[in-house]
């Protein structure tokens, strides 16, 4: 690809994204009063009544929230948007100059990733956001320094674990590009210091799983809800309440009383297709030659080490109800840590395969046909039991239409 097509792609993603984060963000608007958004309820767990899972972030804003004299969720609107916004702004300076094929094009244009949220309001706002941004923003620093070891793994990841506790599944990608980084060759100091590195945010998962929230502490939690900020304690926040064990065979219990096969085949569809360039440009990539890690260097291509970081996540499936988000969560982690290896040389894309693949030699007209195909005329929906959904390039347009102007004159 031409650096004039690149700058050009380059741009065209610029638009994209800003275009997602006006939308965004009258979409967080617009809800942020609706009574029963379920993306607002997973905010108004707090630790009012002691130690809870994903308490962390909500502890932080009713505090706020007082002290500012503010409606809480007034303060969950503006700690939404801040997280929404900067995450977005920080995608967009990571993926700016990789523009490098038409693969790579369609992996961040894929409706899995940055659109999903936005074509689904129920989604967005959700606490992922903040994960996002601790992981990318961990890409964006120099991850071999001290300070930046010292800072995310002894405070940032461990905090995320408080802020969404699933979120240790995905720190196998996190540990392969630690592998990466610190050139790990062998079984040697270096890897176990890398495995200890995540202990601490181990320990706090297990603390949480081992340790459910008792029913008269979530009564405490729910009555100062109430109380002090006249709100409700439901969906995710009365969760934690109904959720006697906090076990996964309880979990488990529960998504089997709503599975059925045709859901699972559905989703299958959405990773292989939402997946399929991802997963091409891990077929046509391989460590560089000058590198040697552990014993990813002895496979030819990078799919299979990056089929075993995702495969932690598949666990999610077994007892989350909304499937989408774990399929949108997965998704991030995978591109993101994908990308930085090509971006920072650790990994390489085989010319010869990307230029032989199909879609590299379609002609452009037929490309932006395939392209606007695939990124723009579905996404997934939220629960296993929906549906796909299609035409977010008009469905999104259209629900801001619906909201800001057809009900204003």
């Amino acid at each position: 690809m031409s650096e004039n097509l690149k700058k050009s792609w380059s741009g065209y993603f610029q638009i994209y994204v800003y275009t997602l984060i006006f939308f965004g963000a009258f979409f967080l608007y617009s809800k942020h009063n609706v009574g029963n958004d379920s993306s607002l309820s997973d905010w108004l767990i707090n630790y009012e009544g002691g130690f809870v899972r994903r308490g962390l972030i909500g502890e932080l804003i009713t505090n706020f929230s007082t002290m500012a004299s503010l409606k809480l969720r007034d303060s969950i609107l503006i700690f939404q948007l801040f997280f929404f916004i900067s995450y977005y702004f920080l995608v967009y300076l990571f993926c700016k100059d990789l523009f490098k094929n038409r693969l790579i094009v369609l992996a961040i244009f894929s409706p899995i990733f940055i659109l999903y949220p936005v074509a689904e309001i129920e989604v967005l706002g959700r606490k992922e956001l903040i994960i996002f941004m601790i992981f990318l923003s961990y890409l964006l620093f120099d991850i071999k320094s001290f300070k930046v070891q010292f800072i995310y793994k002894l405070i940032l990841f461990p905090i995320s674990v408080l802020i969404w506790e699933p979120v240790f599944l995905f720190f196998s990608f996190i540990f392969l590009v630690d592998l990466f980084v610190f050139e790990i060759k062998n079984l040697d100091k270096k890897f176990y210091y890398i495995l200890l590195s995540f202990l601490i945010s181990i320990l706090i998962a297990i603390q949480i799983y081992l340790n459910p929230f008792p029913v008269e502490n979530y009564n405490v939690m729910r009555d100062f809800l109430k109380k002090e900020f006249g709100e409700s304690c439901y969906m995710s926040c009365g969760f934690v309440g109904q959720q006697s064990a906090n076990s996964f065979s309880e979990l488990f219990r529960m998504f089997l009383e709503k599975f059925k096969l045709i859901y699972a085949i559905r989703y299958l569809i959405i990773i292989i297709v939402g997946f399929f360039p991802l997963y091409l440009l891990s077929i046509f990539s391989r460590v560089n030659n000058n590198k040697q890690v552990l014993f990813i260097s002895k496979f030819k291509n990078l799919f299979f080490p990056f089929f075993l970081a995702f495969l932690p996540s598949t666990i999610l499936y077994l007892v989350m109800y909304d499937w989408a988000r774990v399929v949108h969560i997965s998704y991030t982690f995978y591109l993101l840590a994908f990308l930085y290896l090509i971006k920072e040389n650790f990994i390489e894309l085989s010319k010869q395969n990307v230029q032989a693949n199909y879609i590299s030699k379609v002609p452009k007209k037929i490309f932006i046909i395939v392209f606007f195909f695939f990124a723009f005329s579905w996404n997934p929906k939220v629960v296993m039991v929906d549906d796909v959904a299609s035409k977010p390039i008009y469905a999104t347009p259209y629900k801001f239409y619906k909201y800001f102007i057809r009900d204003k004159f």
